[in-house]
């Protein structure tokens, strides 16, 4: 008997993007895919994004995102199992939070740098470099769990950031990891990354199904990570993943 291939994978700038990111000519047939808190429109996937997620849910489509539970529950795809806040929370196929996985993270944060406290030294950093009302950020958090920091521009589209990431580079502790795409400058601690949930939540799956097929999609740097452990890879050729790996490329001109 053939086994469904497992879809783990991105969502934002991967399965669907902003009004704004939509290739131009793309305005007829886009389906809303995602809405604020307010309920107004967020998210669009393109006609060829939404055949192309038609064609995925021929397996089993496993999200791996950033966003929280509750930010999650605003994108109309499949909501369990999924891994969520940059792999501080999974959910299991009931759509309950794994206790198991937030135990072990609870433990592992008990043992590193705060995360409020690194939030605070780095945003200490920011007053001192720039104004602060050109910038939001915020702690994201899951099940009481303190995760990572965020920090967005409010006057570009995330150009400045990177010269954020450059002022505020001495501050950030050893092994702790930093991850910038568009307007998203994003601080995680050595505990957090989408490839160690994903890695347990994989390792369950296949306890039955060992010879299951795995695709791994993503459109960031840090998606990589997931990505890796997967039979095979996927990305968008738009994205930061891709123009990375073809870089200086000879073959494409």
């Amino acid at each position: 008997m053939t086994s469904r291939p497992l879809i783990f994978t991105d969502l934002d700038d991967t399965l669907f993007q902003t009004e704004r990111k939509c290739p131009d000519g793309s305005a007829q047939g886009l389906r809303l895919m995602s809405r604020l808190a307010d309920g107004s429109p967020s998210g669009y996937a393109t006609l060829r994004q939404d055949h192309m997620l038609g064609w995925l849910r021929m397996g089993q489509v496993i999200p791996v995102t950033a966003r929280s539970r509750a930010v999650l529950a605003r994108v109309d795809i499949e909501q369990a199992p999924a891994i969520c806040g940059n792999g501080g929370c999974i959910l299991d196929s009931a759509g309950e939070v794994d206790r198991d996985w937030h135990d072990h993270l609870v433990m592992l944060a008990r043992n590193g740098d705060a995360v409020e406290d690194v939030d605070a030294c780095l945003m200490g950093g920011l007053a001192r470099t720039r104004d602060p009302a050109a910038f939001r950020h915020w702690v994201a958090a899951e099940n009481g769990l303190k995760q990572y920091i965020v920090i967005k521009s409010n006057r570009d589209e995330g150009e400045v950031l990177a010269e954020v990431e450059r002022d505020l580079a001495a501050l950030v502790p050893a092994g702790w990891r930093v991850h910038r795409n568009d307007n998203n400058l994003a601080y995680l601690p050595p505990w957090l990354n989408k490839r160690y949930a994903v890695k347990y939540l994989l390792d369950r799956l296949r306890r039955d199904t060992p010879d299951t097929p795995v695709i791994g999609i993503g459109d960031s740097l840090s998606d990589a990570g997931f990505m890796d452990l997967c039979d095979l890879a996927m990305t968008p050729t738009p994205s930061q993943l891709w123009k990375t790996l073809t870089r200086d490329n000879a073959w494409i001109d």
